[in-house]
């Protein structure tokens, strides 16, 4: 009988069925759509609302997620199954309650995830159709020949064996990290400060990686480090062996930054890591950008990647035969190809035709820049 009167209290019209926070959300999404819209066609108009309103929210979002060690992102798909079921409870007490009181409870629902849209609209959907990271750089893209690949891996190794007297290679593994996550993240920070002194497109804002608990799980993956739109976080896969590591974290903040495209959140990651003043950090940024280019360069020309491999110091050779060997339990699997499967479509939607290969593409920006860009002589 309460329930009936509280339905007689209502207010009429669509307001009886559908909250009016819910209503404000559905136009919030509306807006967002023809903000979407329009970028499509208007690189002007997409790199204001990247450099407005993208700015404000995904610094907001990460200054609120920064005071928590661990992902939010993580722990909201931890007890996802509980949310899940929490859901269906009140949708099934909404719906013996009356049709009108079911009504309410759906259309806010679906307010809340057209407002996940609206979210991902204004801090970082726009940035797909502007002015990329790389031309604001002023690295030309060009398509590159394998003795290009060639000679920028060699150059990647040359550099990373100048560096390897000063990094620890702990018997029978992969090169070591002297330091822990939290200090890798503040070293991090600095050099992307750095970074934003000399080149325009990306957020002045000190932010830090998420290890990620599930991490060795996670590797079935192939997954090395997510951005969380949603809750402004990096997260990071920490099984991954040390450079591969603190290359992904720096990848991942480039997200934050609002470098969105994934072949030039790579180069991101490579100029910082490689122009921090830690001598790690440089070591990682050439290492990982050189297992890019030697991938692109077996699929080129066998003969000159094998010519590459047979002249690489030991320590460099070793590890990478390290990270070969540590991958393996990984390598094929079931995870992996649905994951891929999944990321790869939503690159693809999002102005990205390659879709994962675009990862690989950062190859084309590194021989530009090592070969013919700051580095020319």
């Amino acid at each position: 009988m309460n329930n009936i009167k509280k339905d007689k209290k209502d207010k009429k019209g669509i307001f009886a069925f559908v909250p009016l926070w819910a209503c404000i959300l559905f136009g919030v999404g509306a807006v967002a759509l023809i903000v979407e819209t329009i970028s499509k066609y208007s690189s002007a108009f997409a790199d204001f609302i990247t450099n407005t309103t993208g700015k404000f929210f995904r610094a907001l979002l990460s200054y609120m997620t920064y005071i928590f060690p661990f992902s939010v992102a993580e722990m909201l798909l931890w007890f996802s199954p509980v949310l899940l079921a929490i859901i269906i409870v009140f949708a099934v007490k909404c719906a013996n309650v009356s049709w009108r009181s079911f009504s309410r409870f759906v259309s806010g629902f679906l307010a809340l995830v057209v407002s996940v849209y609206s979210l991902f609209v204004f801090t970082m959907g726009t940035a797909y159709y502007g002015t990329g990271f790389a031309e604001k750089t002023g690295i030309e893209r060009r398509d590159v020949s394998a003795e290009e690949l060639y000679e920028t891996a060699k150059l990647l190794v040359d550099r990373a064996a100048e560096l390897s007297e000063d990094i620890m290679y702990p018997e029978g593994t992969y090169s070591s990290m002297p330091y822990t996550f939290s200090e890798m993240n503040k070293k991090l920070n600095e050099s992307y400060k750095k970074l934003c002194l000399k080149y325009d497109g990306i957020d002045d804002i000190t932010t830090r990686a998420k290890p990620v608990i599930l991490s060795p799980l996670w590797t079935y993956t192939h997954i090395s480090g997510v951005y969380s739109f949603f809750t402004g976080e990096a997260n990071v896969n920490t099984n991954y062996p040390d450079f591969v590591i603190a290359s992904s974290a720096a990848h991942e903040m480039a997200h934050q930054r609002g470098v969105v495209t994934e072949d030039e959140a790579n180069f991101a990651a490579f100029l910082v890591c490689v122009e921090s003043d830690d001598v790690f950090l440089q070591y990682a940024g050439y290492m990982d950008m050189c297992n890019t280019i030697m991938s692109s360069l077996a699929s080129a020309s066998g003969e000159l990647y094998s010519k590459l491999w047979s002249e690489m110091p030991e320590k460099i050779r070793g590890d990478f035969a390290a990270y070969s060997a540590f991958f393996d339990k990984y390598r094929d699997n079931v995870a992996a190809d649905i994951s891929d499967a999944v990321n790869n479509a939503y690159i693809e939607s999002h102005n990205q035709p390659e879709g994962v290969r675009s990862y690989g593409l950062v190859a084309d920006l590194v021989v530009s820049y090592m070969l013919y860009g700051e580095t020319e002589q």
